[in-house]
């Protein structure tokens, strides 16, 4: 499987578990993103939440708060803009 981000193609090659699991980097840039309601500045009715965005944190749970959080956001957004 060949990931693909940023323009770039990175190999997948393999995984160390869910123990060593860690939020990553390399997602669409957080610059571009309304933090009110997680819209995009650069595609009209697109909401972006959680791991698809370039957010790095430490291990502990900061990941999952970051998508419950930003899911929330993204969510209520993307309902009131119907």
């Amino acid at each position: 499987m060949i990931v693909t981000t940023g323009g770039r193609s990175l190999p997948r090659t393999g995984s160390d578990g869910g123990d060593y699991a860690l939020v990553r980097a390399l997602g669409h840039t957080v610059t571009e993103v309304d933090f009110r309601t997680m819209a995009s500045r650069r595609a009209d009715g697109l909401f972006l939440a959680g791991e698809i965005l370039d957010c790095e944190g430490r291990i502990g749970g900061f990941n999952f708060q970051w998508a419950w959080a930003t899911g929330f956001l993204a969510g209520r957004a993307a309902v009131r803009s119907l």
